[in-house]
């Protein structure tokens, strides 16, 4: 029988890739295996990577004369971990007569790339223990594994332990270092890191740029683009990506087109991450114009595409918009993510669409989301604001894991429903479990005091704030003062916080004090909110009508009337009033004295 060389090997390699008849495949296979080791182990790896037949190779290899050669039952391990099948691929690594690093490096790399972190690293732990010394690869991938599951001083101790192994000026275990950082928030160890490699590639600058980005320092981020584009590194579409995310944070819409034109020029228009992040910068500018049609434009779309453009219109106040699109992607292939399911229900929230809500949570629990965290919090907000507080506190009592953003939303549900006992409860139970609130859990209390009348202790929660905490008192926090004040008719204390606020007060400050003028009839103090209120909103009828409904508490018609003829010699109109209505899964918006629907005379 005729011996077959290299040539004659990648010579009959271009039939079998032209054919996928696997009975002259494994004839082709018996005819190879009898000619030695280096023809049956090519078509080995051909095997594995071109047909994901691991069947055929785990019998090409058993049949291989040489099996105690390395490279061939790494190159199998490293089929099955391609293929997920990870239980075969560890059974055959503790099978092998003999390990390498590189055995160790293919299954730690296939138990993270599948998100089993946990092996990952236990399994990194034995290495160690059996005195391999990891390579470059497998660093890599722990550091990423440490990473993943926000790690910090796990990956710390690896950081110190690539440190006396002398690999911590490789560029592949340097931008895991960048990117471990990135990911648990440690922002400035993360640019120390990439401060001090010696070698950067395109992938160390994305990562770098792409930290920055996603820790909401978006400025920076563009500033490491245009240096990376300067020092005329090969461009990335992850570093693209990255700086539109940063465009996005900043609502810079122009810089954002910048990029964009940038990325036209080179090439990467095309990318679908690309694609997915021009689409994701303009609905965050609020330019959904432009987001929509970069969206129609797209050649294929994923469920990061359906959802950016989801949250576009939530967050530009387009909910009804939000829901249409969300019906469209029930009819397409798309399988709605978790962040997806949270943005629709926070579109019903917005809506107060209760039936559409529980409509969706049955919808939920059949896609087996319902234990996701960002879920279980969405559905806590959209149960409270539909006025379900019972349920919302069923939905919060079943959770397994609670955030600090889940506390909050059931803290204001209370609030918004008028339940300011339980809202303070609650909040005591959140100091007990060691969770630290933040300024909106201190917004909420506030609120919860508001609306229950409780002054004494809202005044207490307010200056716990501003002397015991380290959070920020913004403008919103005073607005909850002056409005709990002045629904109790403490009009002069609330007229002192305007008066000694560090900030300049804003319409929204103004505006309370006005409608609590309105309630207790304070003419004088209402005229002078409502002259800074026409300063900052000249254009809002809300004012003028506010300061007429003062007028008219104090019985004082005459001045109420001609504040209505300011409104018309103005030009200023009131906002016609609008309710909605859901018929059949479709939503009715109608406004005051609107005859647009076909079927107005009836309605």
């Amino acid at each position: 029988m005729q011996k077959f060389n290299r040539l004659t090997i990648k010579t009959c390699f271009r039939p079998l890739q032209e054919s996928i008849n696997s009975k002259s495949v494994k004839n082709t296979h018996t005819h190879l295996i009898v000619n030695g080791r280096m023809e049956s182990d090519i078509l080995l790896r051909w095997r594995l990577f071109h047909f994901g037949s691991t069947a055929d190779a785990c019998h090409m290899f058993d049949k291989m004369p040489e099996q105690d050669d390395v490279s061939s039952w790494n190159r199998l391990i490293t089929g099955y971990t391609k293929l997920g099948k990870l239980e075969s691929a560890h059974q055959l690594f503790d099978k092998m007569p003999a390990r390498d690093v590189v055995s160790w490096a293919a299954l730690i790399s296939g138990y993270h790339k599948r998100g089993r972190s946990g092996d990952a690293l236990k399994l990194f732990c034995q290495m160690m223990q059996c005195s391999v010394k990891p390579n470059e690869f497998i660093f890599a991938s722990t550091l990423s594994t440490c990473a993943s599951i926000f790690s910090i001083n796990l990956g710390k101790q690896m950081h110190g332990y690539i440190i006396r192994t002398g690999l911590e000026s490789n560029v592949f275990v340097g931008s895991a270092l960048v990117d471990l950082y990135a990911k648990c928030e440690s922002i400035d160890d993360a640019r120390q890191v990439f401060d001090e490699m010696p070698e950067r590639n395109t992938v160390s600058w994305a990562t770098m740029i792409g930290g920055y980005a996603r820790n909401q320092f978006g400025g920076e981020a563009l500033e490491l683009f245009c240096e990376m584009r300067k020092v005329d590194m090969k461009q990335e579409s992850s570093a693209f990506a990255s700086a539109l995310i940063a465009c996005g944070s900043l609502a810079a819409l122009v810089h954002g087109k910048i990029v964009h034109a940038q990325i036209v020029r080179t090439g990467f228009h095309s990318n679908f991450i690309v694609e997915n992040a021009i689409v994701d910068m303009y609905a965050k500018c609020g330019a959904m114009v432009d987001a929509h049609q970069m969206f129609d434009r797209m050649s294929a779309r994923d469920v990061v595409s359906w959802t950016a453009m989801i949250v576009g219109y939530i967050q530009n106040g387009y909910s009804e918009e939000a829901l249409k699109l969300f019906q469209r992607v029930l009819w397409t292939d798309v399988k709605p993510d978790p962040f997806t399911f949270a943005s629709i229900l926070s579109a019903c929230a917005s809506l107060a669409l209760l039936e559409l809500g529980k409509q969706l949570h049955a919808h939920i629990i059949g896609t087996g989301y319902a234990s996701s965290l960002s879920v279980e919090t969405s559905l806590v907000n959209v149960y409270a604001k539909c006025g379900s507080i019972d349920v919302a506190a069923q939905v919060f009592d079943k959770m397994v894991c609670k955030n600090l953003v889940s506390w909050n939303a059931m803290i204001a549900g209370y609030a918004h429903n008028g339940n300011g006992k339980e809202a303070l409860q609650l909040f005591e139970v959140m100091l007990e479990a060691g969770m630290k609130p933040d300024d909106v859990t201190f917004l909420g209390i506030l609120s919860a005091c508001s609306h229950a009348g409780l002054v004494d202790v809202g005044c207490h929660y307010f200056d716990v704030m501003r002397r015991e905490t380290n959070i920020l008192v913004t403008t919103d926090h005073y607005t909850c003062m002056i409005d709990l004040l002045g629904r109790a008719g403490r009009m002069s204390e609330a007229e002192d916080i305007v008066n000694n606020m560090p900030v300049k007060p804003n319409a929204a400050v103004w505006k309370a004090l006005l409608h609590a003028c309105r309630i207790h009839g304070n003419v004088e103090l209402g005229e002078r909110a409502a002259e800074r209120l026409i300063q900052w909103e000249p254009e809002k009828a809300s004012t003028y009508v506010l300061l007429s409904h003062v007028y008219a508490t104090a019985n004082r018609w005459k001045d109420a009337e001609n504040v209505r003829k300011m409104m018309k010699d103005g030009g200023v109109k009131k906002e016609a009033g609008c309710s909605w209505i859901q018929v059949k899964g479709n939503v009715y918006t109608f406004f005051a004295e609107d005859t647009s629907h076909s079927q107005s005379q009836k309605i």
